[in-house]
C-alpha cells in the first residue's frame, strides 16, 4: 500500500483483482499524512447501550454489518469495538427490543438507545422438551432463576444456589462438607417409601440426567454429593423452576415430583468471547453447640484425668487443687475440633461464530479443603459444544460435557460421637505419637476422633460424560420435525480403607472403628439413554385462533451395575491390596430400567388474550406388572390475560388468570414385582448356598397417581415496577406403592403393595419490584413466600403406621419418623413426660404440651413408657420465605438475600448425647436444688425440692446417677427442637471498571471484582449446628434429623471477572 501511495495510486483488492485508480497530486509536505490517512482503516468505537428510559442494557449483542465480528455489551451497557472504516455499520440486537443498525461515520463515540419491540408480547420461558412460550400463556406457575444469579451465589453446588430463588422450592442441606449433597422439595413430599427419591427431575438442555445420590456403600453420613453438584455453576444461563403436574405432565412419571430445567450458554454469533471468573473462599463453622465449661472428667465429681465420663467429676478449681496440670479453661470440641477451610475456583467460557454455526466452550477447575481435618473435594470439567444451521430448513446441534469430581470424605455422625466422647480436659489435636500411632488419654479407652479420621480414607472418584445431539427440520412452514439424543454416563470408585494394629508395645488400637485393617472396593457404572422425536404442526384456525401440535416419542432408560468388594483383616498393615486380606467377600448388582413414552400438546391462542393447552402422555413402564405397565396421565391448563380486553387504569399494567388441573403417574421400584435368591459366601466345602430374598413380588401393584389442581393470577403495576404472582394448589396422591415388613414366618421380611394416600395444599406468592430505574441508580428486589401443609390422609387398615426413619437416644429416647392418618408426613414420634389430664380423656398418640408434666414422688418428672411413643412436632416447615434486593450505582452494585423457615422442627440428638455425658451449658446447675414445676398424680402441686447431681446430696439423699442421667436425657420432647431460623444467605459487593480504564487496551472489555459472604448471620433457638444442616444424606426422604451432622459454614469469598 505504501508502494502504491507514492506514485498518487490507490490499490483496492475485490476478490481476486486488484484496481488502482490515481488520486490527486499531492504536495510533499502532506504526502506523509496523507499516506497514514490511507494505510489506517481500523477505528475504536466506543459506547454504551440505553432503553427508552435511559436505562443501561447489559448483554446486547453488537455486530459488525456483514461480518462475524461482534460483542456483547457489560452489565452496565459499554461496548468497545473496532470497526474496518467510517463506512461501518453496527448492529445491535437483544431479546425483547427492535433491532436497530447505526452507521458509525465520524463517530468514536456512540450511545445507542433501544426501544422495546411491541411484537414480543411477554417473556419466553423454557417449559417441557426445551419448548419455548410466552410465559403469559402458560395456565400454571413457572419460575425462572438467571444463571447470573446461580453465579453470584458462589455455592459449591447447584441445588444449593437454587435457596431462596423461588417461590414452593424448599432446599434440605447434608452440611458444609466439601462436596456435599442437598436435596430439592417442591411443594411438599407426596411419597411414603423412604426408599424412593422424592426429587424433582433434571433436565439439562432438554436432556434428563442422573441426579441421585448413591449411599448403597453405606456412605450416608458422609457427605456424598448428589450427581447435579458435578454442573459447572458458571455455565448456566438459566434455569426454569416447572412445580404443577400441568407443567411436568409432558415428561411423564419421571417428573411426577417436578422438574428443574436448566439451560446452559449456548453462545452468540461474533468473534470470539472469552469470559474468565476466579475465586477463593475462605470457609469456618457459622454455628456450633455451647458447652459448659465448670466441671471436669471423673464421675461422681470425683476428679479422673484417665475417666470415661468427660464432664462428671468435679469443678475445674478444684481439679487445679490435684493437679496443677490441669488448664484454666475446658476445649468446645465441636469449634475446636474443626479447622478453617479454603476453596477455589477457575472458570473459562468461550463462545463465537456467525449466523450459520456458533460454538461455546467452558472449563471449570474447582478445589475444595474442607472445615472436617483430611477432608477435601475437586471438580474439573470440560464442555464444548455447537449450533449449526445448514439451511433454513435444517439446523443440528450438539455438546459434550466431561466431569470428573470426588475426594476424601469424613463420616460426620461418628466424627461429632467421638468429639462428644473425648475429654474436654484434654487437646484434641494432639492426636498421634512419634511412632505413628494413637496418642489418647492416658489409661482411657476413648479414642481421638481425629486420629480416626486421619487413618481412616474413604475416597470417591466420579468419571461422567454428558453428551447431547439434536436436530430440526422443517420441510413445510407448518411443520418442524426435532429429534433429541442423550447419554447421561458415569462411572462412580470409591475406596474405604482402616490400617490395622502396627503391633507397636503401647499401641492403643481403634478396633472398634477401624477392625484389624480393611479394604473395600466400591464400583458403580450407570448409564442413562433418551431419545425424543418431536413433530410441531402449525395450522392457525381463522385470523384469531392460533395452533400448535406437539406429537412425540419417548424412550428413556437406565442401567446401574454395582459392584462391592470387602477385604477384611489385613496380614500386612498398611498395604491396601484385596489380596492382603484373610476374607473376601463380593457383591455384584445390576438394576436396568426402561420407560416408553407417547405424548401430545395442542395449544390455542385467541387473540393473544386468552390460552388453552391439552396434553396427554402414555407410558410404558418395566417395574410394574404387564396389566398394570401402560397408563395414562392428561393436563389442562388455561390463561386469559384480561388487562388485553378489559379498560383498566393507567397503573395496571397486565393481568392474568390461570388455572390448570392434571393426573401424574408414578411407578414402582425395579424389581418390586419379583421374588429372586440372594448368593450367599461360599461354604467350607467350596458350595455356593442360595437363599430366598427377604422380599417377595406383588403382581398386582398399581402406578400411584396424583391429582393436581392450581390457580393464579399474575400482576403487574405502575409500567412493571410492581409484579405479584399468587398461586394456589392442592396436590393428592393415592394408591401410594410402599414396603410392609412382616413377620419372618411368612417366608420374607418384605412386600411392596399400594397402600396409602397423601395430601399437599397451599399457597406462592412472588413479588418483584424496580422502585427506582435511573441512568446512574436502580433497585430491583423480590419477596418469595410459599406456605405448604402436607397431611397423610389414609394407610392400608392392616397397618398402623408407616416407619420412615428412626434415629438413637439414650435411655430408650430414640426418635422416629412415623406416617399416620390425620398427621403431617414429617410427624416425628419420641419418649414425653407423663401429663395429668384430671377429667380429661388423653390422647394416647398426641403429647399435649399445655397439660402439666406428673411430678413423682421423689420429686422428679415422670417418663412415659419407653414403648409409648407420641407425636411431638412436624419436621416440615410452615412456611418458607425470602427476601433479596440488589442496588446499581454505576459501577458499583451491591445485593443481599435473606431467607427463612418457620414451624419446623428437629431431632437434636447431638444435645442428647451431651445430654447423657453432662456436657451442655445447662448442666452447670447440677449443684443446685430444683423444685420442678408441674404437679403430683393427684393433680395438686409440687413443692419437693431436689438435688440435681450425682450421689450422695447435701441433704443427705443418694440421688443415684443424677438428674441429667436418670430423667433428663430420656425425654425426646426435649431433645425435638424448634429449628426454624432466620438468615442472611449471602450479601455481595461488586465493581465493575470503569471504561476508560479499559479502552487502552485491545482484548480487556470489562473487569468485575466482587466480594461475597454466604451465611454471615444467622437467627435459631436450635441449640446444635446450624439446623439447616441434615444428618440424613441428599438422597434420604426423612430429613427430621439434625444433630451429628456435617456443620454448616459461613464463608467469605473473594471474586475476579474478566471479559475478553
Amino acid at each position: 500500500m505504501l508502494l502504491f501511495s507514492l506514485f498518487n495510486v490507490s490499490a483496492t483488492s475485490l476478490k481476486s483483482k486488484i484496481i488502482l485508480s490515481k488520486i490527486a497530486s499531492i504536495p510533499k509536505t502532506n504526502r506523509k499524512v496523507i499516506t497514514n490517512e490511507v494505510k489506517t482503516h481500523q477505528a475504536t468505537v466506543t459506547g454504551k447501550v440505553i432503553d427508552d428510559k435511559g436505562i443501561p442494557l447489559a448483554g446486547v449483542n453488537i455486530l459488525i454489518k456483514g461480518t462475524t465480528r461482534g460483542l456483547s455489551s457489560d452489565s452496565n451497557g459499554f461496548f468497545s469495538i473496532e470497526v474496518p472504516g467510517n463506512n461501518s455499520i453496527l448492529v445491535f440486537r437483544l431479546v425483547g427490543f427492535v433491532t436497530k443498525e447505526v452507521p458509525v461515520g465520524q463517530s468514536t463515540t456512540l450511545t445507542v438507545s433501544l426501544v422495546p419491540d411491541n411484537k414480543v408480547l411477554s417473556e419466553v420461558t423454557v417449559t417441557a422438551f426445551g419448548i419455548q412460550r410466552e410465559k403469559r400463556s402458560l395456565g400454571y406457575s413457572a419460575q425462572e432463576v438467571s444463571g447470573d444469579a446461580i453465579s453470584a451465589s458462589h455455592q459449591t453446588n447447584l441445588v444449593n444456589a437454587l435457596q431462596g430463588q423461588a417461590a414452593g422450592l424448599q432446599i434440605n442441606s447434608s452440611g458444609g462438607a466439601p462436596g456435599s449433597g442437598a436435596k430439592i422439595i417442591l411443594r411438599g413430599i407426596n411419597s411414603m417409601n423412604s426408599e424412593r427419591s422424592f426429587q424433582p427431575l433434571f433436565i439439562i438442555d432438554g436432556i434428563p440426567i442422573d441426579n441421585s445420590t448413591d449411599v448403597s456403600d453405606g456412605s450416608d453420613l458422609l457427605g456424598i454429593s448428589n450427581r447435579a453438584a458435578d454442573i459447572n455453576p458458571d455455565d448456566i444461563e438459566s434455569i426454569n423452576v416447572l412445580k404443577g403436574g400441568a407443567a411436568t405432565a409432558l415428561y411423564g412419571l419421571r417428573a411426577a415430583t417436578g422438574a428443574i430445567i436448566i439451560t446452559t450458554k449456548l453462545g452468540k454469533a461474533g468473534k470470539l468471547r472469552v469470559s474468565f471468573t476466579s475465586t477463593a473462599s475462605i470457609d469456618e463453622i457459622n454455628k456450633y453447640p455451647e458447652t459448659q465449661n465448670k466441671y471436669t472428667q471423673g464421675w461422681l465429681g470425683v476428679y479422673d484425668p484417665t475417666s470415661f465420663w468427660p464432664a462428671y467429676g468435679p469443678t475445674i478449681e478444684e481439679a487445679k487443687a490435684i493437679d496443677p496440670t490441669h488448664p484454666d479453661q475446658l476445649f468446645n470440641n465441636y469449634k475446636h475440633g474443626y479447622q478453617t477451610g479454603h476453596s477455589y475456583r477457575n472458570s473459562l467460557n468461550m463462545s463465537g461464530g456467525s449466523e450459520k454455526a456458533i460454538f461455546t466452550g467452558a472449563f471449570s477447575q474447582f478445589n475444595q479443603d474442607g472445615i472436617m481435618p483430611f477432608t477435601d473435594y475437586k471438580n474439573y470439567s470440560a464442555k464444548v459444544g455447537g449450533e449449526f444451521k445448514f439451511s433454513d430448513k435444517l439446523s443440528f446441534g450438539s455438546s459434550l460435557n466431561y466431569i470428573k469430581s470426588g475426594g476424601r470424605r469424613g463420616n460426620s455422625d461418628r466424627y461429632n460421637e467421638g468429639l462428644t466422647y473425648f475429654s474436654p480436659r484434654w487437646d484434641i489435636w494432639d492426636y498421634e505419637k512419634a511412632d505413628g500411632t494413637q496418642n489418647t488419654i492416658i489409661g482411657s479407652t476413648n479414642d481421638n476422633p481425629i486420629y480416626i479420621l486421619a487413618n481412616t480414607n474413604y475416597k470417591d472418584d466420579v468419571d461422567r460424560v454428558i453428551s447431547n445431539s439434536h436436530f430440526t427440520y422443517s420441510p413445510f412452514k407448518w411443520l418442524d420435525v426435532n429429534y433429541r439424543f442423550g447419554v447421561d454416563l458415569y462411572n462412580d470408585s470409591r475406596t474405604r480403607t482402616t490400617p490395622g494394629p502396627l503391633g507397636l508395645a503401647g499401641e492403643l488400637y481403634p478396633a472398634g472403628d477401624f477392625g484389624y485393617g480393611t479394604i473395600e472396593e466400591y464400583r458403580a457404572k450407570n448409564t442413562v439413554l433418551n431419545s425424543t422425536l418431536m413433530l410441531n404442526i402449525k395450522n392457525d384456525l381463522g385470523p384469531h385462533i392460533k395452533s400448535s401440535l406437539k406429537v412425540g416419542n419417548d424412550i428413556y432408560s437406565t442401567s446401574r451395575n454395582t459392584v462391592n468388594t470387602v477385604g477384611d483383616t489385613l496380614v500386612v498393615p498398611d498395604y491396601y491390596n484385596l489380596s492382603n486380606a484373610k476374607k473376601v467377600t463380593a457383591r455384584n448388582t445390576i438394576n436396568d430400567y426402561r420407560i416408553i413414552g407417547v405424548f401430545a400438546d395442542w395449544s390455542l391462542s385467541y387473540d393473544n388474550f386468552l390460552y388453552l393447552s391439552l396434553t396427554s402422555r402414555n407410558d410404558w413402564t418395566s417395574t410394574l406388572p404387564k396389566k398394570n405397565r401402560s397408563f395414562n396421565y392428561p393436563s389442562a391448563s388455561a390463561s386469559w390475560v384480561f388487562s388485553e380486553n378489559l379498560v383498566l387504569p393507567d397503573w395496571f399494567g397486565f393481568g392474568k388468570l390461570r388455572f390448570s388441573v392434571a393426573k401424574i403417574g408414578k411407578d414402582a421400584t425395579t424389581y418390586a414385582t419379583s421374588s429372586g435368591y440372594n448368593i450367599d459366601d461360599p461354604l467350607s466345602n467350596g458350595v455356593l448356598p442360595f437363599s430366598l430374598d427377604d422380599q417377595t413380588g406383588d403382581l398386582n401393584i398399581r402406578p400411584e397417581f396424583t391429582t393436581s389442581y392450581e390457580g393464579g393470577t399474575e400482576l403487574r403495576f405502575l409500567k412493571d415496577k410492581i409484579g405479584i404472582e399468587f398461586t394456589y394448589y392442592n396436590n393428592t396422591s393415592k394408591d401410594l406403592i410402599i414396603p410392609v415388613y412382616v413377620s419372618p414366618t411368612a417366608g420374607y421380611d418384605k412386600i411392596y403393595f399400594n397402600s396409602g394416600s397423601i395430601r399437599n395444599k397451599g399457597v406462592e406468592i412472588s413479588l418483584t419490584g424496580r422502585p427506582i430505574q435511573t441512568p446512574d441508580f436502580s433497585w430491583n428486589m423480590n419477596i418469595n413466600y410459599t406456605r405448604n401443609k402436607n397431611t397423610v390422609l389414609s394407610i392400608n387398615p392392616a397397618l398402623k403406621e408407616i416407619l420412615m426413619g428412626t434415629q438413637y437416644g439414650y435411655l430408650s429416647s430414640t426418635v422416629t419418623q412415623k406416617y399416620i392418618p390425620g398427621l403431617p408426613v414429617g410427624a416425628l414420634f419420641g419418649r414425653t413426660y407423663q401429663r395429668y389430664y384430671g377429667d380429661e380423656t388423653e390422647d394416647p398418640g398426641i403429647l399435649d404440651q399445655s397439660k402439666p408434666i406428673v411430678i413423682g414422688a421423689n420429686g422428679f418428672p415422670v417418663l412415659n413408657p419407653a414403648s409409648k411413643q407420641q407425636y411431638i412436632a412436624n419436621s416440615q416447615p410452615k412456611w418458607i420465605g425470602s427476601l433479596g434486593s440488589t442496588f446499581k450505582y454505576k459501577e458499583m452494585s451491591f445485593s443481599f438475600l435473606f431467607d427463612t423457615q418457620q414451624g419446623v422442627y428437629r431431632y437434636n440428638q447431638l444435645a442428647n448425647f451431651m445430654a447423657a455425658f453432662a456436657l451442655q451449658k445447662s448442666s452447670e446447675n447440677r449443684n443446685d436444688f430444683k423444685v420442678f414445676e408441674g404437679v403430683l398424680a393427684d393433680g395438686t402441686p409440687n413443692t419437693k425440692s431436689v438435688w440435681l447431681g450425682q450421689g450422695v446430696g447435701p441433704d443427705g439423699v443418694n440421688y443415684g446417677n443424677g438428674y441429667y442421667r436418670n430423667y433428663y436425657r430420656g425425654a425426646s420432647e426435649t431433645f425435638i427442637e424448634n429449628a426454624s431460623w432466620v438468615r442472611l444467605r449471602s450479601a455481595t459487593l461488586a465493581y465493575t471498571l470503569p471504561q476508560t480504564l479499559l479502552q487502552g487496551s485491545k482484548f480487556l472489555n470489562a473487569v468485575t471484582l466482587s466480594f461475597t459472604g454466604n451465611n454471615l448471620w444467622l437467627s435459631t433457638k436450635f441449640t446444635g449446628f446450624d439446623p439447616e444442616s441434615s444428618s440424613t444424606s441428599s438422597g434420604s426422604a426423612t430429613d427430621g434429623f439434625a444433630g451429628f451432622t456435617y456443620p454448616a459454614t459461613r464463608s467469605y469469598i473473594f471474586s475476579l471477572n474478566a471479559n475478553f
